[in-house]
C-alpha cells in the first residue's frame, strides 16, 4: 500500500498528513509537481496502464502499488526548462504538463479528490446551480462582467457582497463606490461574483465519506477568514442536515469536503462553497473535530459509516 501526497512540500496540511500516515505504519510519499521533469521522474505505458513514477530521494513508486491520492494542492507548474528558443520552451512546458496531468486523470484509485471534482471546483458557477438544483438554498447570485445586469441586480437587493468568480480574495459588501462608472470599467477585466449578504452564523462542515462533522464560527467579519482569533465551537447537525451535505458532497463527486454554510436566524442553512481540499488543522484544533483520523480513514481505506 502507498499513499500519495500530492502537493507544496512545505504546505503545512500535506506535510501533516504524510507524517500522521507514517506514524501510523503507511508508506506515504510526497509528490511535488514542482521536482518534475528535472528532479522526478514518470514513466508511463499506456498499452498495460501502469508506470512508475521516481523522486530526488530514490523512491520509486509503480502505479499498480498507489492506493490512494490526497490532493492537497497542484499549481501546474513545472520545474523551469529555460531554454533560449521561446517555441522549444513552451513546448517542453507542456509535455510536462501533459504527461504529470495524465497521471492526475489516469491513475485507477481512490483518489481524495479526484481530477474532475477538483476542475468543478475551479467553476463555481456550475458549482452552486448545481447545488440550487438539489432544491438547497443557495444566496441570490448573479456572475457577470456586464455592467447594466450587475447594477439591475444591485438595485433589487438592499445588502450584497461581492468575490472573485474562482477565489483568490475574500468577500467584501458592495458599496455605491463599486458602482461608479469608473469601477464597472473594470467588468471589461474580468467578470465577478454578487450575492446578498446573509445575516446569521457561518458553519463549516467537514464531509469525510460517509463522516460529517461540524462546527461554528463565531465573527463580525463578512469573510471568517479575515478575522485572526474567531471563535470556533463544535456544531451539532440533526441527521437531515447531514444527509443534505452527503448529497452535496456526492453530487459535486467529493469524497473530502469542507462546506461552507451560513445558518440564518430562522433555522435555514444556506449553502456557500464546497471546498475539496479545505485547510482543517484549526478547526480540528480548537473545535475537537477528529479530522486528521477522518482523512487517513479516506486514505487508508475506511469506508464505514460513522457520525
Amino acid at each position: 500500500m502507498t499513499i500519495l501526497i500530492l502537493g507544496s512540500i512545505d504546505d503545512e496540511h500535506a506535510v501533516h498528513v504524510r507524517e500522521h500516515l507514517s506514524r501510523n505504519g503507511a508508506r506515504a510519499i510526497h509528490i511535488d509537481c514542482s521536482w518534475f521533469p528535472e528532479h522526478m521522474t514518470i514513466t508511463f505505458d499506456p498499452q498495460e496502464g501502469d508506470g512508475e513514477l521516481s523522486i530526488a530521494n530514490g523512491e520509486t513508486v509503480a502505479f499498480r502499488d498507489v492506493t490512494s491520492v490526497y490532493w492537497r494542492n497542484y499549481d501546474g507548474r513545472f520545474g523551469p526548462a529555460n531554454l533560449p528558443d521561446h517555441e522549444q520552451n513552451y513546448i517542453a512546458e507542456n509535455d510536462s504538463r501533459s504527461l504529470f496531468e495524465s497521471l492526475l486523470v489516469w491513475l485507477p484509485v481512490r483518489w481524495v479528490n479526484s481530477w474532475n471534482a477538483v476542475q468543478l471546483h475551479q467553476t463555481k458557477p456550475a458549482q452552486l446551480a448545481m447545488v440550487a438544483k438539489l432544491g438547497i438554498p443557495i444566496p441570490r447570485s448573479l456572475i457577470t462582467n456586464a455592467p447594466g445586469p450587475l447594477l439591475d441586480f444591485a438595485q433589487r437587493n438592499e445588502k450584497m457582497i461581492f468575490k472573485p468568480v474562482q477565489g483568490g480574495a475574500h468577500a467584501r459588501r458592495l458599496t455605491s463606490a463599486q458602482l461608479r462608472p469608473q469601477n464597472l470599467e473594470n467588468l471589461r477585466i474580468a467578470p465577478v461574483t454578487i450575492q446578498d449578504e446573509i445575516p446569521g452564523t457561518n458553519i463549516r462542515v467537514f464531509v469525510a465519506g460517509e463522516r460529517v462533522l461540524a462546527c461554528e464560527i463565531s465573527t463580525s467579519a463578512i469573510d471568517f477568514r479575515d478575522d485572526h482569533s474567531p471563535k470556533i465551537v463544535r456544531h451539532d447537525l440533526m441527521p437531515e442536515q447531514q444527509q443534505m451535505c452527503r448529497r452535496i458532497a456526492d453530487t459535486l463527486g467529493l469524497v473530502w469536503t469542507g462546506i461552507d454554510f451560513r445558518l440564518t436566524h430562522d433555522g435555514r442553512y444556506i449553502f456557500l462553497e464546497a471546498n475539496p481540499s479545505p485547510m482543517f488543522k484549526g478547526f480540528e484544533k480548537y473545535a475537537g473535530l477528529p479530522l486528521t483520523e477522518s482523512l487517513a480513514a479516506l486514505l487508508l481505506g475506511d469506508r464505514q459509516r460513522t457520525h
